[in-house]
């Protein structure tokens, strides 16, 4: 893939997952700018749960997808983003746990996007496991619910380097994998509900 292609599909991927949030911010902005006070506690809230939503999400993407310059110092750090990040998104209803074991914060290039693409197949609340063996990475979702099997079938599409018919920008986090495993000259595959990554 070119790297004009996977900055493209980023940044739509990114820019999707951010604008429902400024939005709200504007929307908030503009009431207080009108200066009704009935409207103010309304205002509160809304700028309050939008900010956090983005803070979290920025921080995930800047890690995820931004130069290693940024890199976590430490596994404590890398989970604290990640469950961040996965607590804004979904019904608040329905959470997604995380689980994450591995031995060393400087796999975070194939751990976060992983994470945020197998996000993307729970529906109602799960669970991501995140484990590391002596020979690869496994990136394991389940859920009481069903899963998304449309979405399992993209990833399962793409990794057979096929096309999907759906937006391919949703699989932003996937393209991103696939580029950093090349470098690294390890292989993903999808095994039912789970991504492994290894040699």
């Amino acid at each position: 893939m070119s790297n004009t292609f996977l900055a493209e599909i980023i940044a739509t991927r990114l820019s999707h997952d951010l604008i429902g949030n400024i939005g709200a911010v504007s929307n908030a902005v503009e009431l207080l700018n009108e200066g009704d006070e009935q409207d103010l506690e309304d205002v509160n809230n809304i700028l309050n749960f939008s900010s956090k939503v983005l803070s979290k999400r920025l921080k995930f993407f800047r890690l995820c997808f931004g130069l290693s310059n940024a890199s976590v110092k430490n596994i404590e750090e890398l989970k604290e983003i990640c469950k961040d990040y996965l607590s804004t998104i979904g019904n608040p209803n329905y959470k997604i746990d995380l689980d994450i074991n591995i031995s060393t914060p400087m796999i975070y290039k194939f751990v976060m996007p992983s994470i945020m693409m197998m996000a993307d197949v729970i529906i109602k609340g799960g669970k991501i496991v995140v484990n590391e063996t002596s020979s690869s990475l496994e990136i394991e979702v389940t859920s009481d619910a069903n899963l998304n099997n449309s979405k399992l079938e993209g990833i399962s599409q793409i990794l057979a380097n096929n096309t999907v018919s759906e937006n391919i920008s949703s699989y932003a986090p996937l393209y991103y994998l696939l580029n950093h495993a090349s470098k690294n000259k390890v292989n993903v595959l999808l095994k039912e509900n789970k991504l492994v990554i290894g040699a």
